[in-house]
C-alpha cells in the first residue's frame, strides 16, 4: 500500500468508505466495480485517475472512456480539481477517442487525416446513392427514404456487432431473418462509397479502430504501450463491438478497470449487452470484484423498494442495495381513470408542494415520448415551466446542417454528401436529375463529384449545364479563398456573404426567418466559444466536435420532462413516474418474452432510483391512443414492491390496493395470469380495445408460425388469444402480433 500520509493523496481518499478506497487504490490488473444506483461511481473513477497520476503513473499513460460528453466532460473537470496533472488524460467518449486515433493512424486505412464524420442524415444520402447504382427496387412513389432508412438500421445492427462486409456467412446467420434478403451487397458497397468520399460513419469510427487494432501490429503495440491504465465508466452498456476494442487496448498489460451496474443495463435496442460486465471475470483472466452497495442519494424506503422489485430479475450479479440514509416519505402511488387526469393529478401535485420542491429539482419521465402531450399541456395549464430533453438537436436544423456543409466542402473536397445538400442551396437551377447525373459520372471516372464537376466544366460541351455548375463553383472558390487565415469566430460571417444564404432564408422562409436567422447567430456564436476554448483549433477540429457532440439535456428552467431512457444518470429531489401500467411499463413489445421484461423492470427501477427524496408512481384506467381509448391493467412491477413502503392515494384506493398483490406465481415467473380485478365500471364497452381475431380463425405468428385460434379474450384492455400452432403446441399470446392465414 502507498503511503497517504502526503497532502495530494490523503485528499483524494478523504471522505472514502473503505469499499470505495478499495477500489480507488487497486493498482494492476483487471477490476470489475460492481457500482449500485447512488453509490458514487464518477466519484470512484475520478479519485481513481488522480491517485494513479500522485502514485507516479504518468498522465498521458491514462485513458478514461465513457458514452456521453457531458459525462466526459464531468469527468475531465472532477478530476482537474484533484490534480494540476490531470488535464493531460485522455478522458473522453469511445467515438471521440476512436476519432482521434483514426484521424493519427488514418494512412494506414487509406483515408487521409481530415476525413469527414457523417451523421445520420449524411449516411441516409449515402446509402440512397447506393442503392440507386445498384438498382435496388424503390418504393410505390419511386422514394427510396423508407427503403434506404431500413438500409441504414441494418447496417447500423451489423456493426454494432462488429462483423465486416467480408463476413457475409456470419451475416447471414445472425441478421438473415431480420435484414434485406441483399445487405451483404449493399454494406459492402456502402463502405466503398465512404471510403470514396473520405468519410466514416458513426459506426465506422469505432469498427475502423478495431479493425486497426486487430490487424496492424504495430498500431495496437503503439496503443498498447500508450495507454497502460484504462477506465470504463457504465460498463453494462458497451456493445461487443466495444469491449473487443477495450480487450485488445489492454492485452499487452491487462490494468483495465470498469465500472457499472448491470440493474441499469437498459440499452439493449442499441446493441449494449450486460453479459459484458457480468462475464468480465471470465473475460479477462485473474480480475478482482468490487462491490459498491451502498447508496448515498435516495431515502431508504425508495431503496428498500426498488431492491425488493430488482431482485425479482434472475439474470443479475447478487448485490443488494442498502443505504444509511433516513426513512423519509412513503412512496405514493396514484390509480386515476385516464391518462388526462393523471397529468393533471401530477401539475396539482407539483404547484401544491413547491414550497418544497422548486421546479428545478422536479422531473416526471415516461416510458414513451408520446405520453409527454398530456403532461405538457397539464402544466401549462398550471402555468408550470418545462423543458422536454431529447428534442431536436441543434446541429440537426436545416439552416445549421446547410451552412455546416458548405465548411465541411471545404475541409473535404471528397464530401460528396456534403456537396449535394449545397450545390443547389441557394437555388441555382441544378436538378435532382442532374445532381444524379453528376454523381453517376463521378463513379464511371472513380473520383469524388467536385473534382468531376471542375473537369465537366472545363471540357464540358453542354455549355448550359456547365453554366449553372460554374456558378456553384465561383461561389465555392469565393467562399474558400475569404476564409483562409481568419479567425474561426469570423468564418460564419465569410459563409453567409459567400453565399447570400441570408437572403435566401428570408425569401424561402419568410415566416420562419426569424427563427432561423437566430439559430445561424447561435452557430456563429458556438464557434466564437469554440475558438476561447481552444485557440490552436482550426476548423476541421471545430466540425469534428460537433459532429461528435449530441443533444443531452434541454433548454431553459423548469421541471424535466423525460423517457426513462433518458433519465439515467440524473438525479433529482422530486420524481413522478406516470403510465406505471402493463402495456407502457412493461411496454406491450416485451410482454411476450421473459428477457425483455426483465429490462423494463431495469427500466422502472431506473426511474426509481433517480428521486432523492420523494418518488410518485402513477398509473390510468384508461389511455386515448390517438381517436380511440384503450386500458392497461396495473404494472406487473407495482406487486413486487412491499406494501410497507407505499401510501395509496387514489380515489379508488380498493383497485388501487389490488395492484399490489401477488402477480403471478414465483414457481412461474413467466406466468400470465395476475390480480383478477377488471375496470368494467369505468370503462364503457366501446372505450376498451376489442380483439381482432375470432374462434376458429386460421392465424399466422411471427415466431410460432401458423396456426388455429381456440379462444380469444380481453385482458384489462390487451386483446389476447389461445392458438393451437401444432407442433409448437397451444400458446396465449398478443392478438396484435396475429395475422390471418390465407
Amino acid at each position: 500500500m502507498f503511503n497517504t500520509a502526503s497532502g495530494p493523496i490523503e485528499t483524494i481518499l478523504s471522505g472514502l468508505s473503505d469499499v470505495q478506497r478499495d477500489a480507488v487504490t487497486h493498482r494492476d490488473g483487471p477490476l470489475v466495480v460492481f457500482s449500485g444506483a447512488g453509490s458514487g461511481k464518477t466519484r470512484i473513477i475520478t479519485r481513481r485517475i488522480a491517485w494513479l497520476i500522485e502514485t507516479g503513473v504518468r498522465p498521458w499513460e491514462i485513458l478514461a472512456v465513457t458514452f456521453t460528453n457531458k459525462a466526459a466532460g464531468e469527468m475531465r473537470s472532477r478530476v482537474e480539481q484533484l490534480t494540476i496533472h490531470g488535464s493531460r488524460c485522455l478522458i473522453a467518449t469511445f467515438h471521440s477517442a476512436c476519432a482521434r486515433w483514426l484521424r493519427e493512424f488514418a494512412a494506414e486505412l487509406g483515408f487521409s487525416s481530415d476525413f469527414t464524420i457523417y451523421d445520420e442524415d449524411d449516411s441516409l444520402a449515402a446509402i440512397k446513392s447506393v442503392l440507386r447504382e445498384l438498382n435496388i427496387k424503390t418504393d410505390a412513389k419511386g422514394e427510396n427514404r423508407v427503403i434506404a432508412a431500413d438500409y441504414r438500421s441494418a447496417i447500423g445492427a451489423i456493426k454494432t456487432a462488429g462483423l465486416f462486409p467480408d463476413e457475409g456467412k456470419q451475416i447471414g446467420i445472425q441478421f438473415g431473418a431480420s435484414s434485406p434478403t441483399d445487405i451483404v451487397q449493399v454494406y459492402r458497397r456502402y463502405q466503398d462509397y465512404l471510403a470514396e468520399c473520405n468519410a466514416m460513419d458513426f459506426g465506422d469510427l469505432i469498427m475502423n479502430a478495431l479493425l486497426l487494432l486487430r490487424k496492424n501490429e504495430r498500431v495496437r503495440d503503439t496503443l498498447q504501450r500508450r495507454y497502460r491504465y484504462i477506465l470504463v465508466d457504465e460498463y453494462q452498456d458497451t456493445n461487443k463491438s466495444q469491449a473487443e476494442l477495450l480487450q485488445l487496448l489492454s492485452g499487452a498489460h491487462g490494468n483495465i478497470f470498469v465500472v457499472g451496474d448491470d440493474d441499469q443495463a437498459i440499452y439493449s435496442w442499441r446493441g449494449a449487452s450486460a453479459a459484458n460486465i457480468l462475464n468480465f471475470e471470465q473475460a479477462f483472466s485473474g480480475a478482482r470484484r468490487v462491490t459498491m452497495d451502498q447508496n448515498y442519494r435516495c431515502t431508504r424506503t425508495i431503496v428498500d423498494a426498488a431492491s425488493a422489485m430488482i431482485a425479482n430479475n434472475r439474470y443479475r450479479a447478487d448485490k443488494t442495495l442498502w443505504t444509511e440514509n433516513q426513512p423519509g416519505e412513503k412512496i405514493t402511488y396514484r390509480l386515476e381513470v385516464d391518462g388526462e387526469v393523471e397529468a393533471w393529478w401530477v401539475a396539482r401535485t407539483i404547484v401544491e408542494e413547491l414550497r418544497a420542491f422548486p421546479y428545478s429539482e422536479i422531473a416526471i419521465f415516461y416510458r414513451t415520448n408520446s405520453q409527454s402531450r398530456t403532461i405538457e399541456d397539464a402544466l401549462r395549464r398550471e402555468r408550470i415551466p418545462y423543458r422536454i430533453f431529447g428534442t431536436v438537436r441543434f446541429y440537426d436544423r436545416m439552416e445549421v446542417k446547410d451552412l455546416i456543409a458548405w465548411l465541411r466542402l471545404i475541409v473535404n473536397p471528397a464530401d460528396d454528401i456534403s456537396l449535394k445538400r449545397v450545390i443547389n442551396v441557394p437555388a441555382r437551377g441544378i436538378g435532382a436529375v442532374a445532381i444524379e447525373s453528376l454523381e453517376s459520372e463521378a463513379r464511371t471516372r472513380a473520383q469524388p463529384m467536385l473534382r468531376t464537376l471542375e473537369d465537366m466544366c472545363r471540357n464540358g460541351s453542354d455549355r448550359k449545364k456547365a453554366a449553372k455548375f460554374s456558378t456553384f463553383l465561383t461561389v465555392l472558390d469565393s467562399l474558400r479563398e475569404s476564409i483562409k487565415g481568419v479567425a474561426l469566430s469570423e468564418v460564419v460571417d465569410r459563409v453567409l456573404e459567400a453565399t447570400g444564404y441570408l437572403e435566401y432564408v428570408d425569401k424561402k422562409f419568410p415566416d420562419q426567418a426569424r427563427d432561423k436567422n437566430e439559430n445561424i447567430l447561435e452557430l456563429g456564436a458556438a464557434l466564437v466559444e469554440f475558438e476561447k476554448q481552444e485557440p490552436e483549433a482550426g476548423l476541421g477540429e471545430w466540425l469534428a466536435s460537433i459532429t461528435l457532440a449530441s443533444s443531452e439535456g434541454g433548454d431553459g428552467a423548469g421541471v424535466s420532462l423525460m423517457t426513462l431512457h433518458m433519465a439515467k444518470g440524473l438525479e433529482f429531489d422530486r420524481v413522478f413516474v406516470v403510465g406505471v401500467e402493463d402495456g407502457l411499463l412493461p411496454h406491450r413489445s416485451s410482454l411476450e418474452d421473459n428477457t425483455d421484461i426483465e429490462e423494463e423492470r431495469r427500466l422502472l427501477y431506473v426511474g426509481m432510483t433517480r428521486a432523492r427524496k420523494k418518488l410518485s408512481l402513477a398509473s390510468a384506467f384508461k389511455r386515448r391512443i390517438y381517436t380511440t381509448w384503450s386500458a392497461n391493467r396495473p404494472s406487473r412491477f407495482l406487486s413486487e414492491i412491499p406494501s410497507e413502503f407505499i401510501e395509496i392515494s387514489s380515489d379508488a384506493a380498493h383497485l388501487a390496493a389490488d395492484a399490489f398483490v401477488t402477480y403471478g406465481t414465483k414457481s412461474d415467473p413467466d406466468s400470465d395470469s395476475g390480480p383478477r380485478y377488471v375496470f368494467e365500471d369505468e370503462l364503457s364497452d366501446d372505450q376498451v380495445e376489442r380483439p381482432e381475431v375470432r374462434i376458429g380463425d386460421s392465424v399466422r405468428h411471427p415466431t410460432y408460425g401458423a396456426g388455429r385460434v381456440e379462444e380469444v379474450m380481453n385482458e384489462f384492455g390487451a386483446s389476447k388469444a389461445v392458438v393451437d400452432f401444432g407442433d409448437v403446441g397451444r400458446r396465449k399470446v398478443s392478438s396484435h402480433h396475429l395475422s390471418r392465414a390465407r
